[in-house]
């Protein structure tokens, strides 16, 4: 029978399909709307292939695909006319010519729907939800084909040549052109399969997902977006660095909060201080843990039942577990409805742990100093057993750290330099000590040694007027201006000086060497500051610099000790607003500005606990 096909147009309500087409499995739904969008977009491309039945009805012998597409585009418009190619031939030859065409089909390549897709949005300014609504496709297919645009030349070659699967070629468009070109040469050429491209990515790039910054402040280059469907990674030194300074805020806004200590790190850096201390437990409302306390009375007395049960009453033992096992699951349950909190006690000594993995990832953890043991001494076990002990008191405006200490203690001896220079008894007193050879003292530094307390003067964030006037004293009588001098060079220019302007040198020279202990009172400068009369706050009033090594809690004691009790700071108020707050106070009662005197009274006598006289001292 002849072959001779005729072009001709039929009604679409004559058109069957063919009973004996050998795709028995019908095209997925997501393949069928893509067809209709295109048929819908770009009209029939390629007419349908039939063989003449009777009068009124014509076989698709190729095209099923379309001529369901056409029905359910056209379901309600009427009976359109459909372009056709009519072939005379007989069923065998209708059977043959249908398998051949559906053998004969093949999908468009990836590559090739990428830079379709590419085209669409870079020539006609398409989005990929436009695209995906011409095509029928979800939006997340257009995005996933429009990123194989962007592989690098010798990756898009491979996936063309077969070399490397469509999977492969995504996992290499998760990263900018040259980091591909980096992990091709890497991998010789020759990934094995997509999670091997994966790998060897994620050595250089993290997951955004444990970011606590916005991937979307970084450079552009610096984060690739859609990565392997819907992640997002970020390059790794670009994350860590966002990912550190997002932990900074996070430790300037928990001290600000109360907590003692912060600390930053790896969990191997910190782990010896983690062992050393308790984990904190969460703390709750008063109602909250009374009726935890009424449960714990509860399980007590089931315990104190199970212990005088008799032996072998199995009925009543798990009536009894049954019984715990229904307080412990109360128990979670009023836990689970409480909202935990810390007090401000309890943040004023614990220290919270933030700890920076490999990945990215931030592990949070809240210890506290363990408990000393409240057994009596001499007494046995082991004092750490069941974490009972004496709780670590919060520290009060009383205690003050290494900083303060240094601080306080610096200007005390500044001031008792200032006040022997207007007292030559004590000051021959101190030179003899110095010049002395059977003298030991930790509070005259001898020349050709550090002075500890100069030193610390002359730091940058020290401010004292007294060192300052003491200085200007001292320049105008010193004729030694190198910082090393021969002692010849030197002692030919002191024989210039004139006989007062050289007691002068000397009184200026004595004075300085004064030395503080940092960190402890110094017997001979308080016994000077008593015996000369030297009152530091004529000299020093804290500033925010000093304030700010309180903790929350401490500065909230000073507030109240100043203030008094009904003007204590709110448990929210932050420590910045209220070293803010308490050296303005300050600053004000030195200055004559409040209105309250005996307020400006109290602030200017105020003194840090470690430059008071000790009680009951004469």
């Amino acid at each position: 029978m002849s072959t001779d096909s005729v072009q001709i147009s039929v009604r679409l309500s004559q058109l069957v399909p063919s009973r004996r087409n050998p795709r028995k499995v019908k095209p997925a739904r997501e393949a069928h709307q893509s067809l209709v969008a295109l048929i819908r977009s770009q009209g029939l491309l390629q007419p349908l292939v039939v063989r003449k039945v009777d009068r009124k009805q014509f076989e698709v012998v190729a095209g099923n695909r379309r001529l369901r597409a056409l029905k359910e585009i056209h379901r309600n418009d009427g009976d359109p006319e459909i372009p056709c190619v009519l072939r005379d031939v007989d069923v065998e030859a209708a059977d043959a010519m249908s398998l051949a065409e559906n053998f004969a089909r093949e999908a468009m390549h990836p590559l090739d729907e990428a830079e379709a897709f590419a085209k669409l949005a870079t020539g006609e300014h398409k989005d990929a939800k436009a695209i995906a609504a011409e095509f029928g496709v979800p939006e997340h297919y257009v995005r996933q084909r429009m990123k194989l645009a962007t592989l690098a030349q010798p990756v898009k070659a491979a996936h063309r040549d077969g070399a490397i699967d469509t999977a492969t070629a995504e996992a290499f468009a998760a990263v900018p052109e040259d980091r591909q070109l980096e992990v091709w040469k890497e991998l010789g050429g020759h990934p094995r399969h997509a999670e091997h491209v994966r790998n060897v990515i994620a050595h250089a790039w993290i997951d955004a997902k444990h970011a606590l910054f916005d991937p979307s402040t970084l450079p552009d280059l610096a984060v690739s977006r859609d990565l392997f469907g819907d992640r997002v990674l970020v390059e790794r030194q670009a994350f860590m660095d966002a990912q550190v300074q997002a932990l900074d805020a996070q430790r300037v806004a928990l001290v600000e909060d109360g907590w003692s200590e912060v600390v930053l790190g790896r969990r191997e850096d910190v782990q010896d201080r983690l062992f050393s201390m308790e984990q904190a437990e969460p703390e709750y409302d008063a109602p909250t843990t009374r009726k935890l306390a009424r449960i714990d009375d509860r399980w007590e007395q089931v315990e104190a039942a199970i212990a005088n049960l008799s032996e072998g009453d199995d009925a009543a033992y798990q009536k009894h577990q049954r019984r715990l096992q229904a307080l412990e699951a109360k128990a979670e349950q009023v836990r689970a409805e409480a909202k935990p909190f810390f007090s401000e006690e309890s943040k004023a000594v614990g220290t919270v742990f933030l700890m920076l993995g490999p990945d990215g990832q931030v592990h949070r953890e809240t210890r506290m100093p363990r408990r000393r043991s409240s057994r009596p001494a001499g007494g046995g076990g082991d004092p750490e057993v069941g974490g009972q002990g004496e709780k670590p008191k919060a520290p009060t405006s009383e205690t003050l750290c290494d900083r303060q200490l240094a601080v306080t203690f610096t200007h005390e001896a500044i001031a008792v330099r200032e006040a022997l220079l207007r007292s030559p008894e004590a000051r021959k007193r101190v030179l003899a000590l110095i010049l002395h050879d059977r003298v030991r003292s930790e509070a005259l530094s001898v020349r050709h040694e550090p002075n500890g307390t100069t030193l610390h003067a002359t730091s940058g964030e020290f401010v004292s007027a007294a060192f300052g006037r003491l200085k200007a004293k001292r320049d105008k009588v010193d004729p030694v201006e190198d910082r090393h001098a021969e002692d010849v060079v030197a002692y030919e220019r002191v024989g210039k000086l004139s006989a007062s302007k050289l007691d002068a040198l000397i009184d200026a020279l004595v004075v300085d060497h004064v030395a503080a202990r940092m960190l402890r009172p110094t017997a001979l400068v308080r016994r000077l500051a008593t015996e000369l009369k030297v009152n530091v706050r004529d000299h020093w009033r804290p500033d925010a610099a000093w304030l700010s090594g309180y903790q929350k809690i401490q500065l909230a004691h000073l507030v109240v000790e100043l203030r008094g009790a009904i003007n204590a700071p709110a448990p929210d108020a932050k420590k910045s607003a209220l070293v803010e707050a308490l050296a303005e106070l300050f600053a004000d009662a030195a200055e004559g500005k409040l209105e309250d005197n005996e307020l400006a009274a109290r602030a200017n006598a105020w003194l840090p606990s470690n430059l008071r006289e000790p009680k009951g001292s004469s």
